[in-house]
């Protein structure tokens, strides 16, 4: 059994580039900025871009309702055309993929679409093709996983842009949000303190795909667990309150943990995210992490789970099977994909060519 760190609960992307052409451009083009659409993965979703008004949120030249409006726009970005759904059997949601033309690995000229699984289908287990199994869960995970980093990504670059201005007036919108957005990464302090910023932002950043894939995929055994298809419980994270989580059947008699359960699977995901972005356990990971971004470079996964070694009991043997995992045919291809940097009326992800067999 795997243990975590006890407490745990955290995609729409506009690049840092265009933001700061949009601000130069606001008082011709806002309004149409903030009205304008973006094709993601073939549905339309709202365009962020407009939240570059924010960056003078401050000031009192905008109109507090326009304000109020981009700061709702925002804050429920996470849910703009999204489409959630189920699928009563593993046959029925392969067919549902299908229909989107979405395959594993996806094509150069694929997108992913913004489909969240709530939860895995009850005979997920049964696929006797473990090929076609591996395949599916893998479909359904990465998705998710993009929508949640980029719901993370927009809040924040959403930061950056209001501390790279004046600071927002006390007890405007943007004031109380960036105070309830540190209460949530649990940072204290002066939050004009460039330190305290750092630290905001060091806890306020996105966690690489293929390495997410490939924890969930050890973790729930490519979605065969009971955890996974009762609880949806991806990650194997713990809780010790015994009505959140399932007990596992070869928990140690003195032992008080249970596998932390979840109403949904994109409930698991953002749990995760969280616990690397929050958890004492990782912040040898968070400073990896800030340190390749202050470099320019992009996130790798085989890269930063060498710092994970305190995720599991197992430590250093347990990083080495999520490397090798990350490594494999199955999710390779994510390591090559640069999801840093994707322009933002273009897609939630644009995946590379499948990889050579290894």
């Amino acid at each position: 059994m795997v243990k975590k760190t006890p407490k745990k609960s955290t995609v729409f992307s506009v690049a840092s580039s265009v933001a700061s052409s949009v601000a130069s451009s606001m008082a011709s083009s806002m309004a149409s900025s903030m009205a304008s659409n973006i094709a993601v993965v073939g549905f339309g979703f709202l365009s962020l871009v407009g939240f570059a008004a924010i960056l003078i949120a401050g000031q009192s030249s905008f109109h507090d309702s326009l304000i109020t409006t981009n700061y709702r726009v925002i804050s429920e970005a996470g849910n703009l055309s999204v489409r959630n759904f189920q699928a009563s059997t593993a046959q029925e949601l392969d067919q549902i993929f299908e229909v989107e033309r979405y395959e594993w690995p996806p094509t150069d000229q694929q997108t992913v679409p913004p489909l969240i699984l709530t939860k895995l289908p009850g005979d997920f287990a049964k696929i006797q093709d473990r090929k076609k199994r591996q395949n599916l869960f893998l479909r359904a995970l990465l998705p998710i996983v993009l929508i949640e980093n980029r719901r993370i990504r927009e809040q924040r670059e959403l930061a950056q842009l209001l501390f790279e201005s004046e600071p927002p007036a006390q007890g405007s919108v943007m004031h109380n949000w960036l105070k309830s957005l540190a209460k949530k990464l649990r940072v204290h302090g002066d939050l004009t303190d460039p330190g305290v910023r750092a630290k905001l932002l060091n806890r306020l950043d996105e966690i690489p795909p293929a390495m997410a894939l490939a924890q969930s995929a050890i973790e729930t055994g490519w979605g065969t667990s009971r955890f996974a298809l009762e609880g949806n419980s991806l990650f194997g994270q713990w809780t010790f309150k015994r009505s959140k989580g399932l007990e596992p059947s070869k928990r140690d008699s003195n032992a008080t943990h249970y596998v932390a359960s979840f109403p949904t699977l994109r409930d698991s995901v953002r749990s995760y995210m969280r616990n690397l972005n929050i958890g004492h356990a990782y912040g040898e990971f968070r400073q990896a992490r800030a340190m390749l971004r202050a470099e320019g470079n992009s996130l790798q996964a085989e890269e930063l789970v060498v710092h994970l070694h305190r995720y599991s009991q197992r430590g250093e043997k347990y990083v080495a099977d999520v490397q090798r995992m990350i490594n494999s045919r199955h999710i390779a291809f994510l390591t090559s994909v640069n999801h840093d940097h994707v322009e933002p009326q273009l897609v939630v992800a644009r995946l590379g060519a499948k990889p050579s067999r290894k």
